[in-house]
This record gives C-alpha cells, sequence and structure tokens, in this order.
C-alpha cells in the first residue's frame, strides 16, 4: 500500500471525524468514540459512546494564589500534558493541559486573571437513551457545578496561599528571595492509587522518566477518551485515564510492565495493587488514611511493597491530607546543607540516614508550620527551576530580591554517594524492610540543558533492591587525545 503523505493522513483523519461526529445544530460536539467502563480489563469495549463538552468555564484567581504551569509540571503529578496552539495570527496560544481525572478530560488554560477550563464526558448510548444518529445530550448545570466543585477541591483553592507566602517570607529570608519568581505553588489533592503507583514508579528515577511510565501504565490499563477536532486541537486526540486497582491486580501485570521498561518496580506495583484488592473494602482502606493521623498514615503505607518512607511521606502530602509533611529528596537535603547551612551533630551531613531524614524534616516543619509540606514545594520548584532555566544562573552570580542578596554557585562536578539505610521496623505489622542502598548525584546546568539524566530526583527507599540496584554507576570512559 502507498504510503501517504502527512498532509493526505490529516485531511483523511479530519473526514473520517466528520462522518463520526453527531448531526446536532448547537455545541457542545458529540463523537462515536468508545466506551469509557469502570471494569478491570485492559482492552476497553468498543460501544459506542457520546462525547460531551462543557462550556468553557473560568476561574478567577490572581496568580499569587496559583501558577498553573508550575503547579502541574514541579514533580507532583505526572500525567498532565501541556500543548500550544498555532492562532490564526501565527502565534502559539498559551499553554493547555490536559489530563484524565474523576472519569472526564479536563483541559486548563491560563489567562491574564486565572484561568480558564473546560472538560469532556464519555456517555454510552445506551444510557443516554439516544441512538448515533440523535443529538447528545448537553452538560448540565448539575454537572457544571459538580466539576466546579471537583477542581476547586483538586486544586485545594480554600488555602491562602498568599497570606502563607507573607508569613513564610517574614520568617524565612531564603523563601522571601525565592517566592516572588515562584508564586502561587499549590499542592494538588491528588487520587491516591495514581499518587502511590507514581511514587512507586520514582524509586531512582527523574521527573521526565516517571511521566513516561505514568503515561505507558495509562495507555495500557487505563480507560480511553477520544475528542474530536476543535478549539483543543486541530485533529481528534485519545487520552487515557488511570488505571483503577483492579485493572493492576490482573494476573501478568508485572510481567507487562517490565516489558514497557519498568524494571524491579514492576513488581512492587502489581504485588500492591493486589494487596490492596484482597483486602475487603480495599480501596475504601487506602481512602480512610486521609482520617488518620499523619504516624497512623505513614505506618500504614510502609506495609505495601515499593513504599518506603519518602514515598509514603509524598503520598501523605499530595493524596492524604497531611499538609505539613515534609518528603525529603536529594534536593531537599541539598537545599537544606546549601541555603540553611544544616548542621547535624555539628557536621555538614554527606548522606541521608534515617536520623537526619527526620532532622531535615523538622527543620523546614519549624519554618513553615501547619502547611510546611507547602512551604517546602516552593523551595523543591524554585530548586528545579533554577536548572531547567526559568531563573538564568551564571556562576558566581547574584540574584537580588528587593533588599535580600543570595549568593548563587552552581556547581559543575558530578559527585555520587552512597547512603545505607538501616532495617526500619514497623511495629504494627511486624514487618522489617531489609537495609537499602541509596546513590545521589550532582550534575551541571550544561549537563540538565543536554538533556543528561544522571541525577536521582526522587531517592525513594524501596523495601527490596533489585539485583545490582545497589552498584555504582559506571563512568563513561575517557576518550584519548
Amino acid at each position: 500500500m502507498t504510503a501517504l503523505t502527512r498532509t493526505t493522513r490529516k485531511r483523511a483523519l479530519l473526514a473520517h471525524t466528520k462522518e463520526t461526529l453527531v448531526h446536532q445544530s448547537s455545541p457542545p460536539a458529540a463523537l462515536t468514540a468508545t466506551k469509557i467502563s469502570s471494569a478491570a480489563a485492559p482492552v476497553p469495549t468498543s460501544d459506542p459512546a457520546y462525547i460531551r463538552s462543557s462550556p468553557w468555564m473560568t476561574f478567577q484567581v490572581p496568580r499569587s494564589e496559583l501558577d498553573l504551569s508550575t503547579t502541574l509540571k514541579c514533580g507532583q503529578s505526572f500525567r498532565w500534558q501541556r500543548s500550544h496552539r498555532e492562532l490564526s495570527s501565527g502565534a502559539f496560544s498559551q499553554p493547555l493541559f490536559s489530563c484524565i481525572l474523576n472519569h472526564k478530560l479536563w483541559c486548563l488554560e491560563e489567562t491574564e486573571d486565572g484561568f480558564r477550563y473546560r472538560t469532556y464526558r464519555s456517555t454510552p448510548l445506551s444510557s443516554a437513551g439516544s441512538t448515533p444518529s440523535q443529538q447528545a445530550p448537553e452538560v448540565t448545570d448539575q454537572e457544571i457545578q459538580e466539576d466546579k466543585a471537583f477542581l476547586h477541591d483538586y486544586l485545594q483553592l480554600h488555602v491562602p496561599l498568599t497570606e502563607l507566602y507573607e508569613k513564610w517570607s517574614a520568617k524565612d529570608l531564603n523563601f522571601k528571595a525565592k517566592a516572588p519568581l515562584f508564586p502561587g505553588v499549590r499542592i494538588l489533592r491528588q487520587d491516591p492509587v495514581e499518587n502511590l503507583v507514581c511514587f512507586i514508579c520514582s524509586s531512582n528515577n527523574n521527573i521526565g522518566r516517571i511521566s513516561q511510565m505514568a503515561t505507558k501504565i495509562s495507555k495500557e490499563y487505563g480507560s480511553p477518551i477520544t475528542v474530536p477536532a476543535d478549539d483543543i486541537s486541530d485533529v481528534p486526540r485519545t487520552f487515557y485515564g488511570f488505571p483503577t486497582i483492579e485493572a493492576l491486580a490482573q494476573d501478568g501485570v508485572e510481567d507487562t510492565l517490565r516489558t514497557l521498561g519498568f524494571g524491579y518496580r514492576a513488581k512492587y506495583i502489581a504485588q500492591t495493587a493486589k494487596k490492596i484488592q484482597a483486602m475487603e473494602n480495599g480501596l475504601e482502606w487506602l481512602m480512610s488514611l486521609r482520617n488518620m493521623s499523619y504516624e497512623d498514615a505513614h505506618v500504614a503505607l510502609l506495609t505495601l511493597q515499593g513504599v518506603g518512607p519518602k514515598v509514603a511521606d509524598c503520598i501523605c502530602l499530595m493524596s492524604l491530607d497531611k499538609h505539613n509533611t515534609i518528603p525529603v529528596d536529594t534536593h531537599v537535603w541539598q537545599i537544606a546543607v546549601r541555603d540553611y547551612k544544616f548542621r547535624f551533630e555539628g557536621k555538614a551531613p554527606k548522606t541521608i540516614s534515617p536520623a537526619i531524614y527526620k532532622a531535615v524534616g523538622k527543620h523546614f516543619a519549624d519554618i513553615f508550620g501547619d502547611y510546611a509540606g507547602w512551604g517546602h514545594s516552593v523551595l523543591f520548584a524554585a530548586d528545579l527551576k533554577t536548572i531547567e532555566g526559568r531563573v538564568k544562573v551564571e556562576e558566581g552570580a547574584d540574584v537580588k530580591t528587593e533588599d535580600l542578596s543570595v549568593k548563587v554557585k552552581v556547581k559543575t562536578e558530578i559527585k555520587e554517594e552512597k547512603t545505607d539505610f538501616p532495617q526500619i521496623k514497623v511495629e504494627a505489622s511486624g514487618e522489617t524492610f531489609p537495609r537499602l542502598e541509596r546513590h545521589s548525584s550532582t550534575m551541571s546546568v550544561n549537563q540538565e540543558l543536554a538533556g543528561i539524566h544522571l541525577e536521582d530526583t526522587s531517592n525513594t527507599a524501596s523495601h527490596e533492591n533489585e539485583p545490582g540496584q545497589g552498584a555504582r554507576r559506571r563512568q563513561p570512559k575517557r576518550r584519548r587525545q
């Protein structure tokens, strides 16, 4: 068969989309698409469904309360897709962020006074009481109000972030210097299942690769929503929701994930999903951790495969409402030592032992108080963005904010350090977790810009080591001149 050119393929795809659109006199558009199923089967059914889109709705939120770009892409959530539309003027639009949450596709776009959003729902024809030849039912006012409430909860817009920034800036000069460059960094209130699985993937990993894994596992086991070409895309696009515990507890999941490049994490994900699935009301148990104390929720999470202290803290902070939790990874530890001259027993620590992990967390908790996890996340985002290029930093350059001058030093060497973790016994379960080895590294700005990812951005502690996991990385051989 003769290969089609890119233009021909695009025209054919658009023509096919027009044929499948349901005839209607007014928006929202409807599309015959794959049915969204809550069942565990990874292969979706082919029953037709309407795609119902809501009108664009707006949230008026100052940037001091929400910076959408930083909040969605700073390493706490890994499935938000960023895209741009080419305008008739030839310029590109503001970034559009898209992700399936709560069985709906969400599209968010920043505006001058906040952001706007719309949703796409998949409604099976049988439940709609319609046939493909009839007009799709419109999104109801009640559904629109439910969307608004969900988004308000997901972004935790009830938390007075501007007030907290002012409080933290008055108490901490380092935060005061960075806050104007990174306003509106919020902690998302995520689904605990997605949060748990994604941070199991974070073990010895970086943000880019975790995002790739989240995309792969969603395509393999999640339910799709295909939206027509409209004002968010020139061509139809398919998005995938995050898989359920039932889907991940199936036989063969571990082998499939290994073929997708998950490595030893595949075993942890499969075993954790099976453990929760085997519980009586396992999903309700996971959700109930929101109502427990931090200490009890943390201990409960440590009984799951692939969940160590740092991963448990990430889940507590990002999906279980423990706002003062401080996950300590390489970045946070380096911030404490570099910017706060953190010392443990009179010395600058070179590795992260359990005692130092706890001490670093207490250090930031004493500064930021009840929302310590939020405050530390601003510093974390600033550290990442300095590498990514938002703040242009040159060796020895001064970054000045108001009356405060902060000397920024850029390390240019690569350095590896190995940390041994002693056994941690969880009293509630009686389980003992083996000793772990942890690597950390520092890399140059030039290497990061070149796309070389050697650093461990998560430093999560796992229950078991993959064979060879604790070995030192092999350094590339130097060429002879």
